[in-house]
């Protein structure tokens, strides 16, 4: 597993935010009603990138918020039911997923539980983001971004 780090610039984000411990698939049940809702999002930057943007680690219950949010120019007519969110500007470890997606937790664990502690990298308490664009639609590929210092 290599990282490879890149410097983001901020961007802009809308859409449906839950929080829990997702035990019981409420990440890929959140993703369905955002994609049903995805056209009311108004001044897109690119057709078809998403973002599922994690906004802080787990608390004691294992509870965390996660967005699935499409990136935007402005946060003019937010569409009911979805709010705004902001990425800063900064440093990230960049990974590649692609296998299934029941090994993500598996994958996510590796992340935290040995690249970060070898790497002679932290962690940042910026967002942490998943980036799904054309290539999760051609063969479920994405790429995750973990905010490092």
């Amino acid at each position: 597993m290599e990282a490879v780090i890149k410097n983001i610039n901020e961007f802009k984000a809308v859409g449906i935010t839950y929080f829990g411990n997702n035990t019981k698939g409420e990440i890929p049940k959140l993703w369905e009603v955002f994609n049903s809702r995805y056209k009311d999002i108004n001044n897109k930057t690119k057709a078809g990138l998403c973002y599922g943007i994690c906004e802080d680690m787990p608390d004691a219950q294992g509870r965390f918020h996660y967005t699935a949010c499409a990136e935007v120019g402005d946060f003019l007519k937010i569409p009911d039911g979805m709010e705004a969110k902001v990425v800063p500007a900064g440093k990230y470890a960049v990974y590649t997923f692609a296998e299934s997606m029941d090994k993500l937790g598996e994958f996510y664990e590796t992340i935290f539980g040995k690249w970060i502690v070898e790497s002679g990298y932290q962690m940042d308490e910026r967002p942490q983001f998943e980036l799904y664009d054309e290539r999760f639609m051609q063969n479920g590929e994405f790429d995750l971004y973990m905010p490092i210092k």
